[in-house]
């Protein structure tokens, strides 16, 4: 008989280490082509946005600092907010 072990979580999203399985994939896209860059241009600024972007989508409890900054964005910026102003007469007209 075979013992199967399943997440807490199913609906979780599938991690590797410390990242989801997206940012695992473009983290090593990124290094593969800086390394390319590097070896043929002697250029670290693609190296140095892989590390950056490695270090902000670091996933600690569902939650990282890129998720942050996306929706930090996404609420100041492109959405619209709206502010209603009244006056508050407390019973007097």
């Amino acid at each position: 008989m075979k013992t199967y072990i399943y997440p807490d979580n199913l609906r979780a999203s599938v991690k590797l280490w410390f990242w989801s399985v997206r940012d695992f994939i473009i983290i090593c896209a990124g290094i593969i082509v800086s390394v390319a860059v590097f070896a043929n241009f002697w250029n670290v600024i693609p190296a140095a946005v892989t590390v950056c972007f490695a270090l902000i989508s670091l996933r600690a409890d569902d939650m990282s600092i890129l998720d942050y900054i996306i929706n930090a964005v996404k609420y100041f910026l492109l959405s619209q907010q709206e502010y209603r102003w009244k006056e508050r007469n407390n019973g007097k007209e």
